[in-house]
Formats: C-alpha cells, sequence, structure tokens
C-alpha cells in the first residue's frame, strides 16, 4: 500500500470510541483501552490510524488477534488484518507515560496548603496529540462520538466531554467514571481530566449546567468567571440562533497548561490566570483577559466544535473567527469596556508582521499537520478577526450575522471549507437583493500577504483614493491589489467606496469639510492623507473623529515613521497635537510610539527626549488626577495607571517616581489596582536587590494568579545587569512553571537597557529551554530579539538562529530576524538626526 506520510487513507472510518484510561497519578503513567467501531468503505488489507509514544500491548479486530506494527517515525499504527466493505470492530490495549511537555495526556501539580504535592492527569490534545493519549483516526475530518470511561482512585475527581452517566467501583477498589457519549467532534477536542480538585455549584444557563471546576481552595476566585461564561453561552445562542450543541458545560482551571485555553467540548481547560480572578485586587485589563478567553472558547462550541474545519489549513477560520466573536460577546457584557475600541491594539499587532516580506498569507496549503503550527500567530488570530470585522462593517450587522447563523445550521455536525462561509454569508446577502461578492472580496485578502496603504488627495471636486501594498521595507512597485471597502466621511455624509482596482474616485465637492478615509476606523488598511487633507484634520476637527479614528491616526504616523516616511521628530511633534487626548486607546498608541522613539536614543539625548515625555504627559494626567474620583470609570482608571507609568519610567519623572513607592510600599488595602499595577512596574524600574527579593516573595506568596504573575513578570523590569541575570536564572531554576518560564525570559529580551544581557543568558541557555519549555512558547520567549537593534545585537542574533533554527516557527522566526534588522536599520537611519534634535531643542518641543 503507498501511503499518504501525511493523510490517513479514507477507506476506513471510525464513527465512534469506546475509550477507557486508567492514570497512575503518583507513577506518572497510565493504561488503557480503545474498542473502536469502523467502517470499511472498500477492502483493505491494512488498517491504518495514529499513534505515537504508546506501548500497544494487543490488537484485535472482530476479537481475533491481529498483527502490527508502530511506525514512530509516522505516528501511525499499521494494523495487519483484511476487512470486507461493512462495519468491523478494532480493540486495542496500550499504555503510556504522563508527560511533562502539556501535550497528549500529560502530568500537572500544585501544592496544598500542608506543603503536600498532588498529580493532576491533564489532556491537551490539539493539533495532533490524541494519538499520545490512545490510538485514534487522529485528523480532523474523522468525526466520531467518544464514550470515555476513566478509572480512578477514591476521592479523585473526573471530568470529560459528556456529564457523567455513571459510576462503579471496581474489585480493586478503584471507580470506573463513565460519561455519556459526546456528538461526533473530532479527536483534538477530546478532553479527560483527573485529580483531587474542587467544582462549583452549577449555574443553570437556559437549560445548561456550568461549573468551575479547580485546584482546592480557590473556589472564591471563580465567581467572575462564572458571570461571563453564563453570559457569554447565554449570548452566543442567541446570536447563532442555535443551541448550545453540548449537555454541560465544565471550565476547568489547571496549574499547567502550554496554551491560553483549548476549546473541548462541554470540558474546556485554561491556565489559573485566564480563568480564575478576584476583581477586587486585578486591573481592568486583568479581567478583560479572562472574559475575552472565556467568550473566544465558548465561542468555539459552535464554530470549531459543531462545524469543524476539513483539514488544518482552515484552522485560521476557527480561530479568527472566535477572536472576532469574543469581541462581540464581551462588548455586550461589559459595554463599558469599549472592547471594539481596544480591538485597535490587536489589529495593530497584526499590521506589525503583516508589513513585513517574510509575512505570510492568512490561509496557505498544509500538507503536514506541523505546518499548520505557524498559523497559531497574530496572522490568524488579529489579521483574521480584522478582517472579520471589516466584513462585517461591510455587510452590515445583521446581514452578516444571518449569514454566519446560516452557515453554521447548514454544516453542522460537518466539517468545511474556508470558502462555506463565504458562501453561506453571500446566500443571505444575495437572498435579500444585495450583489455583493463576499467570496471573491475576502479570496483577495485571505489568499494574498500584506494589506494595502490607501492615499487619499484632492483633484478638484473628487477624492482620489489609491492602493499600494504597505510594506517597511521599499517595496513600491509591489503589484498587490486588494478589493478594499473603504468608508469615507465627507462633513457629515458617510460614504462606501469600494476600492477593487488601483485608483477609485468620489465626488466629494469644494466644501473644505474634513474628510476621514476609513470612516468608523475598522478597515485593514493604512491611511495616507495629502497636506490639504492632513491639514483639515487638525486639532480642531480631532474631536469630530470618534477614538478608533483618532487611535488610527496615532498608529499610522508610527508605521510611517518606521517604513521611512516620516522622521523622528515629525512623529514627536504630530504626538505632542495630540496633548488634549483624553481617551485610553489613543493614549495607549501615544506611548506605544513613545517607546520606539526611546529605542533609538542614548546617551544625552535621553533627558530631552524625557522631558518631552514628561511636557506631553501631564495634561491628561494632571486632569485625571493620581486617586480614582467617584464617578469615573474603568477606563478612566486604567489611563491613569498608563499615564503614571509613561512619566515614571519613560519620563524619569522623580516625583513621580517617589509617590509609586509610597503606593507601594504602604498597605494596599483599598487601593485601586491600576495604581498598585503601575507602581510595581515603576518600583521595578528603579529597584535594587531588596525589590527584587521582595517580588520573589511575593511570587511565592500570592493570593491569586493575576498577582503572582505581575511580581514574576516584575522581574523582568529591573534596571541591573546582575539582577536581569538574577531574573533569567529564576525563570530556569524549575520554581517558575514551565508554562510561564519562556514569558519570564521574553519580558527580560524586551528590556530597554538590558535585554541584549538576557538574550545571552537565553542563548547560553538554548538546550535547556527547549528540552524543558512547550514547543509553541520557544518563538514567543525570543521575540523581542527583534527590539535589540544594535549592529552587534544583529550580528549575533541573525548568526545565532542561522544555526539554531526553530523547526516548529520557521515562518514566525524569518519575521522576527527580518523586523529586527527593519529596527536596526530604524535607528541607523534616524538616530543621529533625533539626538541632534533633542539635544539642540533641549527643554523646546520639537518642530
Amino acid at each position: 500500500m503507498n501511503l499518504d506520510p501525511y493523510r490517513l487513507p479514507r477507506a476506513v472510518l471510525a464513527p465512534h470510541y469506546a475509550v477507557i484510561l486508567e492514570p497512575e497519578l503518583a507513577e506518572a503513567t497510565f493504561s488503557g483501552s480503545v474498542s473502536i467501531a469502523v467502517d470499511a468503505t472498500e477492502p483493505v488489507d491494512q488498517i491504518v490510524l495514529n499513534a505515537i509514544e504508546l506501548d500497544i500491548t494487543s490488537v484485535e479486530v472482530n476479537g481475533a488477534a491481529a498483527g502490527f506494527t508502530l511506525d514512530e517515525s509516522t505516528e501511525r499504527l499499521l494494523i495487519d488484518a483484511p476487512l470486507a466493505p461493512g462495519p468491523a470492530r478494532l480493540d486495542i490495549v496500550f499504555s503510556g507515560v504522563l508527560n511533562d511537555k502539556l501535550r497528549g495526556f500529560y502530568r500537572s501539580t500544585y501544592t496544598d496548603d500542608d506543603g503536600r504535592e498532588h498529580v493532576v492527569a491533564c489532556s491537551q490534545m490539539q493539533a495532533t496529540d490524541c494519538r499520545r493519549a490512545f490510538p485514534c483516526f487522529d485528523e480532523p475530518d474523522f468525526k466520531a462520538q467518544f464514550g470515555v470511561t476513566l478509572v480512578i482512585d477514591d476521592g479523585l475527581m473526573a471530568v470529560s466531554n459528556g456529564p457523567e452517566q455513571s459510576r462503579v467501583t471496581l474489585p480493586s477498589g478503584r471507580i470506573a467514571v463513565t460519561f455519556e457519549d459526546t456528538m461526533p467532534i473530532s479527536t483534538y477536542l477530546v478532553a479527560v481530566i483527573v485529580g483531587r480538585l474542587e467544582a462549583t455549584a452549577p449555574v443553570d444557563v437556559e437549560g445548561t449546567p456550568l461549573r468551575i471546576v479547580h485546584v482546592p481552595g480557590k473556589s472564591h476566585i471563580a465567581a467572575f468567571a462564572l458571570e461571563v461564561g453564563a453570559a457569554s453561552l447565554a449570548w452566543f445562542q442567541r446570536y447563532y440562533d442555535i443551541p448550545y450543541p453540548a449537555k454541560k458545560l465544565d471550565m476547568i482551571a489547571l496549574p499547567d497548561f502550554a496554551a491560553g485555553a483549548m476549546e473541548n467540548l462541554g470540558c474546556i481547560t485554561y491556565r489559573e490566570s485566564l480563568l480564575l480572578v478576584d476583581p477586587a485586587t486585578s486591573t481592568q485589563f486583568e479581567q478583560q483577559v479572562v472574559a475575552d478567553v472565556v467568550s473566544h472558547e465558548l465561542a468555539h462550541m459552535w464554530f470549531g466544535d459543531l462545524v469543524t474545519m476539513r483539514w488544518w489549513n482552515g484552522i485560521w477560520l476557527n480561530e479568527a473567527f472566535a477572536t472576532f466573536m469574543e469581541v462581540m460577546a464581551v462588548d455586550d457584557f461589559r459595554p463599558n469596556w469599549e472592547c471594539w475600541t481596544n480591538f485597535s491594539l490587536e489589529r495593530t499587532d497584526a499590521f506589525e508582521v503583516d508589513s513585513l516580506a517574510s509575512t505570510r498569507t492568512v490561509e496557505f496549503a498544509v500538507r503536514s499537520p506541523s505546518d499548520c503550527d505557524g498559523m497559531f500567530d497574530v496572522l490568524t488570530y488579529q489579521k483574521g478577526g480584522a478582517l472579520l470585522r471589516m466584513l462585517q462593517q461591510y455587510l452590515g450587522e445583521e446581514r452578516f450575522r444571518q449569514g454566519v447563523s446560516n452557515y453554521l445550521k447548514t454544516h453542522s455536525y460537518a466539517n468545511t471549507e474556508t470558502s462555506d462561509l463565504w458562501d453561506g454569508i453571500e446566500a443571505v446577502t444575495t437572498a435579500d437583493g444585495g450583489n455583493e461578492a463576499v467570496r471573491e472580496l475576502m479570496d483577495s485578502w485571505i489568499w494574498q500577504a500584506g494589506f494595502p496603504l490607501v492615499s487619499a488627495s484632492l483633484a478638484g471636486s473628487d477624492l482620489v483614493l489609491r492602493q499600494e501594498r504597505f510594506a517597511f521595507s521599499d517595496e513600491a512597485n509591489d503589484p498587490t491589489l486588494f478589493i478594499v471597502p473603504v468608508g469615507v466621511r465627507v462633513g457629515d455624509d458617510t460614504h462606501m467606496v469600494l476600492l477593487d482596482s488601483a485608483e477609485a474616485r468620489l465626488e466629494v465637492g469644494n466644501t473644505g469639510a474634513a474628510i476621514v478615509v476609513n470612516s468608523g476606523g475598522h478597515g485593514f488598511f493604512r491611511v495616507a492623507y495629502d497636506d490639504t487633507l492632513r491639514a483639515r484634520l487638525g486639532t480642531e476637527s480631532l474631536a469630530t473623529l470618534n477614538t478608533v479614528e483618532r487611535y488610527n491616526l496615532v498608529d499610522d504616523a508610527s508605521a510611517a515613521f518606521v517604513a521611512g516616511r516620516l522622521s523622528a521628530s515629525g512623529l514627536l511633534a504630530f504626538l505632542h497635537g495630540f496633548s488634549g487626548e483624553r481617551e485610553l486607546a489613543v493614549w495607549q498608541v501615544i506611548t506605544a510610539s513613545l517607546r520606539r522613539l526611546n529605542r533609538i536614543i542614548d546617551g544625552d539625548a535621553l533627558e530631552p527626549f524625557q522631558l518631552q515625555v514628561r511636557t506631553l504627559v501631564a495634561p491628561a494626567l494632571g486632569e485625571l488626577g493620581w486617586s480614582p474620583q467617584a464617578g469615573q470609570d474603568d477606563l478612566q482608571s486604567k489611563l491613569r495607571g498608563l499615564l503614571i507609568s509613561a512619566t515614571a519610567v519613560l519620563g524619569a519623572d522623580q516625583e513621580a517616581q517617589r509617590r509609586c513607592r509610597a503606593i507601594f510600599d504602604a498597605d494596599r488595602g483599598d487601593t485601586d489596582p491600576e495604581l498598585i499595577s503601575a507602581a510595581t512596574t515603576v518600583v521595578a524600574s528603579i529597584g535594587d536587590e531588596r525589590d527584587f527579593d521582595r517580588f520573589i516573595d511575593g511570587f511565592r506568596n500570592a493570593p491569586t494568579p493575576q498577582e503572582q504573575l505581575r511580581n514574576l513578570y516584575a522581574l523582568a523590569e529591573f534596571n541591573s545587569p546582575e539582577l536581569i541575570e538574577r531574573a533569567c536564572e529564576f525563570a530556569f531554576s524549575g520554581e517558575v512553571r514551565t508554562q510561564n518560564a519562556p514569558y519570564l525570559l521574553q519580558r527580560c529580551i524586551a528590556n530597554r537597557t538590558q535585554g541584549e544581557v538576557a538574550w545571552k543568558m537565553v542563548r547560553s541557555n538554548w538546550g535547556a529551554a527547549n528540552a524543558r519549555f512547550p514547543n509553541p512558547s520557544i518563538i514567543r520567549m525570543v521575540d523581542p530579539v527583534k527590539t535589540l537593534n544594535t549592529p552587534e545585537a544583529v550580528a549575533d542574533v541573525q548568526g545565532f538562529f542561522s544555526e539554531h533554527p526553530i523547526k516548529q516557527s520557521l515562518t514566525t522566526l524569518a519575521q522576527v530576524l527580518e523586523r529586527q534588522r527593519v529596527n536596526a536599520a530604524l535607528r541607523s537611519r534616524e538616530s543621529d538626526d533625533f539626538e541632534e534634535a533633542l539635544i539642540s531643542n533641549g527643554s523646546a518641543r520639537p518642530s
């Protein structure tokens, strides 16, 4: 038989599994059996399925022993048994190890209040790790029903996808817990959890019981997740117009989890910090992250679980759609958080990568399942989500919703290709008389890399829009064209222009009114205005723009600076034009731009730059004040923390630093968590060894996951090579969980003054990092090397990775390395002139 090395034969299908797993927690092993009901569609001499890292004890086909081979290189179990067309049964007995790599069936641990360590057996099957738990047809279009039985010690808790059906005490004294069969799902959605755990009382959500499962003693920080989970579960049922497709929903907080969360049907798994949170001691950001992730995973119950991609090339749409839907759901849950405005920051992250020559198309051909590893990035989540938002705004929210519902109803319990979604939406828009070519429009974005720069100019009474691909390097002759829905507001009138060629015109008259291109701010493109149009958007007109539109003005200017279209002095002068700004999102992009400028200067230029920062921030911080006031909302408190950090760290304001030290040292009591968070960052940035030790102690004794991470990541902020070395050593010490250690190292490399020290520590411990940390975290760990912009650092980093490629993330690594070169070129191009301007102007604002 000539086998495809990556795709299983389709001659044998598997509609049902009966899985029994018996973990031995103390020994970190498990044994099990699986009985698979199969259906041969044609005669075969060999049955081929997936298995890896398992000891296969026996295989039977229709009750008769069969020969088998476990091919480790292809991760396949080859069973030598002829089958005639029709039904048959495979029975396989096996054993394995609960691994420490946080994939497949793995081992997690926690320590109780008495200092005793407990083991939890957990699962993470995506993308192709179910085969590490039991032999299976481990491809997404082999959907099946799964009946799971977990054999456990008395006193332990067992959770799986379905509701518990029965529990029987065995002669050994152990308990066999059997769960109801699932609906047809893909193998990567199977979940099994066993350990000494607790669950909250179930909350009824329109007939579905919802619980939070956690390690003992943490029920008091589960209420927020229950609240957002209940709200989102109900909201999605209304939005999709389809009932929740499972019988129960457990959301499980795990001590060790490589990803953020996983959308297992009815049994969603999370990092503790992304599910358990205390609103009284957490920041708005920390709460919104929990709300976002909970809503993201719940969105998958329909889009991903009920309807699933046929092959891994479609994983981008699963994640992009869940990213889009999480914002929709959380915006309904907390309207005052202004989630779509906040999403602008995520769109910027996608722009940053998509401006590189090494960017990729959103969807691309996937042959090996490992090829899709590169899809779990900002281009999938953030760009994909932004493209869906652009489409929704172009079609109208209700038409888009009806199209999504139509798609899900048409393909329930089945597998699809990306084009099926566009066709499902287009069927609705066509039925109501529309002529939007949804598939054609979206294909121009999904199958082409990058995004356009839309330039706007006046020619008589016409607004002329032209598109070219935006890039940080010189790609002005790039012929790529997109089909771009461009909202244009002229005064109070809004128009939609479909820019489907290099140029389009819109009659705007000669009124002299302000013209906003990308009206509403949700298009996935940047805008360049000519001098006349830019002048019309001066200080007086800024007030007529919404927050996202003002955000985009600053974001586009910052990108123009990187691309060589705007000087550093020009960018700083532009930022000063926003001194009257009072909205959080705009200040977030202003401070990001200031940090970008701060990266290209040193020496005598730092002090005048710091003065510029203090001057820019002072009006907004002075108006907002250092103390929360009655009537101020979550975002105003968050803005206060941002401005304090900016003036104290970027602006090196000694009085602000002193006040942050006082906040940090005082009894926390009812102090606003935003102030505590800001003070933590500031104190670390100016701290000494005693402060470092205090953060270590805070990490070890923090009462919540958020406070623990706040203390841990503060270690990366110190302005001392010795203390940054200590932080890196701590990451490798084993005391920091492997799910968090790479991100501490990431923050150390991102340190403005000590990043090269941290990089050298990571480089010298490269083997240990790859052996111990989860594979997906390696590229994230080293991502900030792109900020190391001196010639020496560039040579070191580029040379190292030429000899040590990150094989699971080659595309993303190429992007990181290109961005480092872009940043180095930026510094080389701008640094001297900018430093000279700062020094010569002294305290004057640059012109």
